[in-house]
């Protein structure tokens, strides 16, 4: 039997956030000025393609992994988008696999995987020596690497491209949804999203209806 498998990005979607994750946790630990200053970069080029998370790695040279991992929890507990808990558990129980993937920093995965009721999250690891990041990648997660990462899982879990839906809300999915039976644009901003969208959900309650 083929399992139906339903995939969620994580900015604007499972968290309703700011700037994401990535970016939100580094202005925490005041680096704002430099935040933004690869924010406006990035913005430039993010309809070309992935850049920017080397820039931002850098910027967490220094801090422990634990405080991030302190950080992370808040941040998450904080930011979950509203009746997103009570949709995955009903998606659950309805025999869907849901997994989430992220450019985000593994932490914040992590912390999400036990906030909800995930079977698999995958994100950015950052690299660690003695608990300390060095401002190094040691996996990165963009767009394109969400993609082969989705295309692994519905292999893994024996589903099929009609059985496997992505929800997500910007450019960055796109590559995602290109493997999807059906893409779900969650609050849309862009016009390229909508455009590829079979369907469009504004909360997690019509996305329930829906499935």
């Amino acid at each position: 039997m083929n399992k139906r498998l339903i995939v969620f990005d994580v900015d604007g979607v499972l968290l309703n956030n700011k700037m994401g994750g990535f970016k939100d946790i580094l202005i925490l630990l005041e680096k704002e000025k430099d935040v933004q200053i690869i924010d406006e970069e990035y913005q430039k080029r993010k309809h070309v393609g992935p850049w920017g998370m080397e820039q931002l790695a850098e910027l967490y040279q220094g801090f422990y992994q634990n405080r991030l991992r302190e950080l992370a929890i808040k941040y998450c507990q904080k930011n979950l988008t509203k009746g997103v808990t009570s949709s995955l558990a009903k998606l659950k129980k309805r025999g869907y696999v849901i997994g989430a993937l992220s450019s985000n920093p593994q932490f914040i995965m992590d912390v999400l995987t036990k906030e909800l009721p995930l079977d698999f999250s995958e994100g950015t690891r950052l690299e660690f020596k003695e608990g300390v990041a060095t401002g190094r990648i040691q996996r990165k997660v963009d767009r394109y690497i969400k993609a082969e990462i989705l295309q692994k899982k519905i292999k893994d879990y024996q589903s099929k491209k009609e059985d496997t839906i992505v929800v997500g809300d910007s450019i960055t999915d796109i590559p995602m949804a290109e493997l999807a039976g059906t893409f779900i644009a969650f609050c849309p901003k862009q016009d390229i999203v909508k455009e590829k969208a079979n369907l469009i959900v504004a909360n997690f309650q019509q996305l329930k209806l829906l499935l």
